[in-house]
């Protein structure tokens, strides 16, 4: 029975809001990349709304991985080198087909503990949704916040993903359903200014496969990304990955950011992380 259901029966239901009772599936692609794995994972078992939250990781990778938790499925599936889009579009046919919803959970960001439940308070009957304005970390330690794609902060709704063709946009680098979205004027932004939860991170010691340049082609896109697992060769030899401590990356995301936002934004963002960072 849903939440929305119970209200009619169980008053214990009727102070439960409605996007506690929506499905989502992050799927997390990830080859070679252990330590970053590790707390992309923590992030998620983080988030406040994880009731209903399952957490898909796809490695490619030959060193299977493996974690035992109940919301966590891991597929180890290698596989030749083929351009993102086809990548993502394997975890979307491995994704939960129960859930209403898909995030591609990017192994390089940081997602903050509220990101999920943003996600699900403001898609309403959208077919996209994302946050405005989103982080971008240099280092973990110098913050700024800038609008932009964000393609891995995005909530999109699971069915319009299956319905949209692979083929188009063939020099975008991404699955181009983002593309189709925006061109069809389907995507939904709220400006949640200094408690936006998504962080873009860039010059942490690991490579961006669009650090490798133009791609025009899917054969260009694939080589890139060939390219980039040759340097991706973080592996823990029996796979088992362990969620990462957390602390140390947001502390250095309060301190950065104090000056960025406003006292009460602070001081929320510090209670949502006061059990991470606390002694």
């Amino acid at each position: 029975m849903r939440a929305d259901q119970a209200t009619k029966f169980d008053p214990f239901f009727r102070d439960i809001p409605v996007w506690f009772a929506m499905k989502i599936d992050c799927l997390m692609g990830t080859y070679g990349r252990y330590s970053l794995a590790c707390e992309a994972l923590a992030c998620f078992l983080q988030q406040s709304a994880v009731s209903q939250a399952t957490l898909l990781i796809y490695n490619q990778h030959p060193v299977p991985l493996r974690f035992d938790h109940a919301r966590v499925r891991i597929v180890n599936e290698t596989s030749p080198a083929r351009s993102l889009r086809y990548i993502r579009q394997r975890m979307h046919e491995l994704a939960d087909p129960s859930a209403e919803f898909i995030h591609w959970w990017d192994d390089d960001d940081l997602y903050l503990p509220w990101h999920l439940e943003d996600c699900l308070k403001h898609i309403s009957g959208h077919v996209a949704w994302k946050p405005a304005s989103s982080w971008v970390s240099e280092k973990n330690i110098r913050f700024t916040r800038e609008v932009g794609p964000f393609e891995g902060s995005w909530i999109l709704r699971a069915q319009y993903v299956k319905t949209v063709s692979l083929h188009t946009h063939p020099t975008y680098t991404d699955h181009p359903v983002i593309k189709q979205i925006q061109e069809a004027k389907l995507l939904a932004t709220t400006e949640l200014a200094g408690r936006t939860s998504y962080i873009y991170r860039w010059d942490i010691g690991t490579e961006h496969v669009s650090g490798y340049g133009a791609a025009n082609s899917d054969d260009a896109q694939r080589d890139n990304i060939e390219a980039w697992r040759r340097g991706s060769d973080d592996v823990r030899a029996d796979g088992i990955l362990m969620p990462a401590e957390m602390k140390l990356r947001w502390q250095q995301y309060l301190d950065a950011t104090k000056s960025l936002v406003t006292p009460k934004e602070w001081l929320q963002n510090r209670k949502g992380l006061q059990l991470m960072t606390e002694e």
